[in-house]
């Protein structure tokens, strides 16, 4: 005889960070709230000396992460620290949010790969860069003393408190597409540097060498944040609690986490 119950997440598995965030309310992303504070702590860490630059702090499967050091490729977990040099990849259905140390956000599309690099510095200011090697990924920069940078094998973004979109498509042009503030987009190649700014959309050709500024309309702005919208509501794991009594009437309980896909 055994019940069966489906039940949201209600906690993570205990590891050195204390995460404590909120989904309610609208944030600078799409009801993402940037009121999140993330502290890392004392504790058994294979990087304990180091400070990570970031944590998995939610994701769809299947999303892998691999170490500078290691040749194998492991499955993430939630609140999983991303440190210098670390490498993600995201299969053909997977999506990561990434929550850096100053609350920024990048969310990560499916059949994507992506190297942080960085240091994470005193009073909360931090340097990151993101290599992007390929798919497509949203940042959202939310600390003014935080320097990022995006960069491809054509192109470098570079932003402070702003929010825009990175594409390397399939000829390996880069794309990118500004929701706010003001990015500033190099080619690697020919030095050509342009400003992006919300509505507005960039391409740097697949030499690094040609920039193209044009504008694009509301809605196809709207379309982009809603694809990454519909991605974010398959990240939470439910829970099967499965009970079972034997004969004397002695109950065990037995949690199977699991990912609903399409």
């Amino acid at each position: 005889m055994f019940v069966i119950a489906a039940l949201p997440v209600t906690s993570v598995a205990s590891i050195p960070f204390t995460v404590a965030f909120s989904d309610a309310g609208t944030g600078a992303v799409a009801g993402i709230s940037s009121a999140v504070t993330v502290s890392y702590g004392a504790g058994n860490s294979e990087k304990n000396d180091e400070r990570p630059l970031a944590i998995v702090r939610r994701f769809r499967p299947l999303v892998v992460v691999k170490q500078p050091s290691e040749a194998e490729w492991l499955e993430a977990k939630i609140t999983q620290p991303l440190f210098d040099k670390d490498t993600l990849r995201t299969g053909p259905d997977g999506y990561a949010l990434i929550q850096f140390m100053d609350n920024s956000l990048a969310r990560v599309r499916p059949n994507s790969l992506l190297v942080i690099r960085g240091e994470t510095r005193d009073r909360g200011s931090t340097f990151s860069r993101i290599t992007l090697e390929a798919g497509e990924l949203l940042l959202n920069v939310n600390g003014r003393q935080s320097n990022y940078e995006v960069q491809t094998r054509t192109a470098v973004a570079s932003v402070k408190g702003t929010t825009f979109n990175t594409k390397i498509e399939d000829d390996l042009t880069t794309v990118f597409t500004g929701f706010s503030g003001i990015v500033e987009i190099i080619a690697l190649n020919s030095g050509q540097t342009v400003n992006l700014t919300r509505r507005n959309r960039v391409r740097v050709d697949q030499r690094g060498e040609t920039v193209t500024l044009e504008s694009i309309s509301s809605s196809e702005l709207q379309n982009l944040q809603q694809q990454y919208d519909d991605l974010e509501e398959g990240t939470r794991p439910d829970i099967l609690r499965l009970r079972f009594m034997n004969r004397s009437g002695q109950v065990r309980e037995i949690d199977i986490r699991y990912f609903e896909t399409d």
